[in-house]
């Protein structure tokens, strides 16, 4: 595993891994965790989780005991390494007790760690503050940053019960959110992060009860919340920060044997995902919680669909693709991805059919973007960003976003990866001849593609010779039986009439159909295209050529060692 690449750190000397072997839920059952918040930081997903250490359910055990914090971290989604409780109540000098929920963020080359703990001294409400912990790297060591509380109860306009704290950066301005007991805030931090940069304003929402967390996403505003207790998790949404927000209901139902349900929101190598707290473990309860990991979708107006838990989401390979070719399949039909006339369709799988071979590089300037270029049209995989719009391919090169949606299923083309708009076979068909949209990312197989590394046909110099009709300087290509491929997409011949309307007999089978600008031979031979000018700029393996991505103009063709010229 690749944890926090860059990073000279030992995944042995700072924690155990988790037992589980596959990508499951709770992502740990080593402990009881809750309350976790998400960092993805250098293709690495940090989970920074509060620990519940009540013991069995029970009359006497009726509230939480929680002293440290944990953090994990994966490359895959699959297996997670724990660093152990590398937080404790006792790295804040002030604070007596109550390790409660915390969150996480990167800025100005240093982690900072805001958590709730209960005042040692300051108690004029319920005695609970806000400190911030700092380190180098999320298994630190951390140490307090101010040696005092950020936000405790003599702060002007707090709330009874100041816990759950959240980051957010909307730009250059940094936003603390927190609250409990039905009444949430928000302050704007100063750039050092430990500073309280306006005072604390009244988040007005109104089911609020807990837990608040904030995103964006295609330009607007997403605020989600603990909502009642027993608690669902509930979302409002609005186009900026100060609103107006429009409460848009339950996106997590209540968990099963706990009371809590506390939720982080968060962008991973192309998944959205929704991170929460359940009772799922053995002897799991209330106050014996359980991280967990779903996916979250939006559907095409940018709602999110509700949460379905399951039992956990899938393995990914996180490794940037390799430069190549390949043949994609579709992980629902097992169908290839053709250029077809211009438009990309699902067909038969022909590993000799080179409109189905594809040739992928990487950019140069972004990672994880790529060009997908048709070995055989030469055209580029362009996808609109515009829904229900049909892939198309184009002459001129487009630059996409490739992900792993899945390491069994394949990878995701997105359209627009900030839109969560995807490469997606129509109608979920299995129907050969079925073009690929763009549609928004529902995770369905439909939307995956399994990349499969294929042999580039080799390219050989054509060669030199002063009777061979590659030279720009010949106006036609004479084959022996007198056949004569030229002008504006028409045939001619002298010694036998065409098979077909257009289309004339050449040495060798090599026939040419002007109606679809093919070249058709009646065996697999090497082949190439030339211009005018004598230079290759296209070849392969096969029996046809199809010229129609070609653009206007002179081209020799040889099949073999059969020759002949096409006028467009």
């Amino acid at each position: 595993m690749q944890f926090f690449k860059g990073a000279s750190r030992s995944a042995v000397a700072f924690g155990v891994c988790v037992s589980a072997a596959l990508a499951a839920n709770p992502l740990t059952t080593d402990f009881y965790s809750a309350d976790a918040a998400a960092l993805v930081y250098h293709d690495s997903l940090f989970v920074f989780a509060g620990h519940d250490e009540q013991g069995p359910q029970g009359n006497n055990n009726k509230a939480f005991v929680m002293n440290d914090w944990h953090v994990l971290v994966t490359d895959d989604m699959d297996k997670y390494h724990d660093y152990g409780a590398v937080l404790s109540v006792k790295t804040f000098k002030w604070a007596n007790a109550s390790a409660f929920a915390g969150h996480c963020e990167y800025r100005n080359g240093k982690f900072y760690w805001y958590v709730a703990v209960h005042h040692a001294t300051v108690k004029q409400d319920e005695g609970f503050s806000i400190g911030v912990a700092v380190a180098d790297h999320p298994s630190g060591p951390w140490t307090d940053a101010i040696g005092h509380a950020l936000v405790d109860d003599n702060t002007k306009n707090d709330v009874a019960l100041n816990i759950d704290p959240a980051i957010f950066y909307d730009g250059d301005d940094i936003w603390m959110y927190w609250g409990s007991w039905n009444a949430g805030r928000r302050v704007k931090l100063k750039e050092n992060m430990i500073e309280l940069a306006s005072t604390p304003e009244d988040i007005k929402i109104k089911d609020f009860f807990e837990a608040p967390w904030m995103h964006k996403f295609r330009g607007n505003y997403y605020f989600s919340y603990a909502s009642g207790y027993p608690s669902t998790t509930n979302y409002a949404m609005a186009p900026s920060l100060d609103g107006p927000w429009t409460l848009k209901g339950v996106v997590n139902d209540k968990e099963d044997n706990s009371e809590t349900n506390h939720q982080a929101i968060f962008k991973y190598l192309g998944h959205w995902y929704f991170m929460h707290h359940g009772a799922n473990s053995p002897g799991g309860w209330t106050y014996r919680r359980s991280v967990n990991i779903d996916y979250l979708y939006y559907d095409e107006d940018g709602n999110i669909q509700k949460i379905k838990r399951t039992s956990g989401v899938d393995k990914v390979n996180n490794a940037l693709v390799k430069n190549g070719g390949y043949r994609m399949t579709v992980s629902h039909s097992d169908l290839a991805l053709a250029d077809e006339n211009g438009i990309v369709v699902q067909q038969k799988a022909d590993g000799m059919a080179e409109n189905q071979l594809w040739v992928l590089t990487q950019s140069e300037d972004k990672a994880r973007h790529y060009t997908l270029q048709n070995f055989a049209t030469k055209r580029f995989y362009c996808p609109p960003n515009k829904l229900l719009d049909t892939v198309k391919t184009s002459a001129e090169a487009c630059v996409i976003r490739i992900e792993n949606a899945s390491e069994a299923k394949g990878y995701y083309l997105f359209a627009d990866y900030d839109s969560d708009y995807l490469g997606d076979v129509l109608n979920i068909s299995k129907d050969v001849g079925m073009p690929v949209i763009t549609w928004v990312r529902t995770g369905t197989d439909n939307q995956k593609f399994k990349l499969v590394a294929a042999d580039l046909p080799k390219v050989e110099e054509p060669e030199s010779s002063s009777n061979e009709a590659v030279s720009p300087k010949s106006s036609a290509t004479e084959s022996s039986d007198g056949a004569v491929v030229s002008g504006d997409d028409e045939v001619s011949s002298s010694s036998e009439t065409p098979q077909s309307l257009n289309m004339a007999r050449v040495e060798g089978g090599v026939r040419y159909d002007a109606a679809s600008r093919t070249v058709y031979a009646e065996k697999d031979l090497n082949w190439f295209v030339f211009d005018a000018n004598g230079v290759a700029v296209a070849a392969g393996f096969g029996r046809e050529i199809r010229l129609n991505a070609f653009r206007a103009g002179t081209y020799f063709v040889r099949f073999g060692k059969n020759n002949l010229k096409v006028v467009k």
